[in-house]
């Protein structure tokens, strides 16, 4: 394959899943009017995307994207990368690639790197010794290889979901619920840190993948996702 131009795009499917399965708290799941809506949607979208690389985040069911590409008369078109265990339990890292793009199988990253460490105890006398102990994505970073060009060299993309801003809800555990009338007034707060720290750890834990990848070459990568910060965050720009 030789292009001329690379298409890419993002796409969050806000919890694409199959009718009537369970997402979160919702025991219910989609009614299968909310499904087709859904399906027809983000077919539509796909259509006028037409990206040679689309990475999606909030992947539920493999199905689900299937049924999406059918309807948009684009199967013959894309590869679908999408693990194994998309069975509609939890949210996954996804993706379609134009045919003939793709170059070897894709991978998905759960773990944080075995060197990859984040201990300090400060830079001056007076700053506390900081540890943070999280060793993996809480949705696994999607790997994989594309060739734009015959003569080119493989361009490797990384698919991403972080944490959330929403505040971790503290109240499930246990050293919450032993002493709630301490704690009851410091949900917010410390739920709110806790989810800063985990997605400045993710951004951090990828970063560092990166710079393994690309320092010291001349190796093309591509960085999509939802890293669920804005453009001026410390999460961006530690990525960047």
């Amino acid at each position: 394959m030789k292009l001329s131009q690379l298409s890419i795009a993002t796409f969050n499917l806000f919890n694409l899943n199959e009718p009537r399965l369970r997402m979160y708290t919702n025991q219910e799941g989609w009614s299968q009017e909310q499904y087709d809506r859904k399906i027809d949607w983000t077919a539509r979208q796909l259509q006028l995307l037409a990206s040679d690389v689309v990475g999606f985040q909030e992947l539920w069911h493999a199905d689900s994207l299937t049924h999406a590409l059918d309807a948009a008369g684009l199967t013959d078109q894309y590869d679908l990368l999408v693990p194994g265990d998309a069975t509609g339990k939890k949210i996954v890292c996804a993706s379609i690639v134009r045919k003939e793009l793709l170059v070897g199988e894709p991978e998905w990253i759960s773990a944080f790197p075995d060197a990859f460490v984040l201990r300090s105890k400060g830079d001056d006398p007076q700053t506390p010794l900081i540890e943070v102990n999280i060793r993996g994505f809480s949705r696994p970073v999607l790997h994989f290889k594309i060739k734009p060009r015959e003569d080119g060299p493989d361009v490797h993309v990384y698919v991403c979901h972080f944490k959330s801003k929403a505040p971790t809800k503290v109240f499930n555990e246990d050293w919450y619920k032993n002493d709630k009338e301490t704690y009851s007034k410091h949900g917010d707060g410390l739920g709110g840190a806790l989810s800063t720290i985990r997605r400045t750890a993710e951004a951090a834990a990828l970063r560092f993948l990166l710079s393994e990848s690309m320092k010291g070459n001349d190796t093309p990568v591509i960085v999509l996702g939802d890293i669920n910060d804005g453009q001026h965050s410390n999460t961006a720009n530690i990525l960047t």
